[in-house]
């Protein structure tokens, strides 16, 4: 029984780190093609890109935030 608790433990982490790895990929790419595609549209330079990069940085990291501070709290 010890053994199958171990293994339960384990894919819940697994799970988490996948959530959190996929949470900031999306944020962060999204955010990035969003800002392309407005600098092609406006005929402006990577200012767009980068405020929107930026902001899906920070997006990115007050998800995965908010999610850990959800599983710590759960434990």
């Amino acid at each position: 029984m010890n053994k199958k608790k171990t293994y339960m433990e384990i894919a819940n982490m697994l799970s988490l780190i996948t959530q959190l790895g996929l949470m900031v990929l999306i944020c962060i790419l999204g955010c990035t093609f969003i800002g392309k595609f407005l600098d092609s549209k406006l005929n402006t330079s990577p200012i767009l890109t980068l405020i929107f990069m930026l902001l899906g940085v920070g997006g990115a990291f007050m998800g995965v935030y908010k999610t850990l501070i959800a599983y710590t709290k759960r434990k």
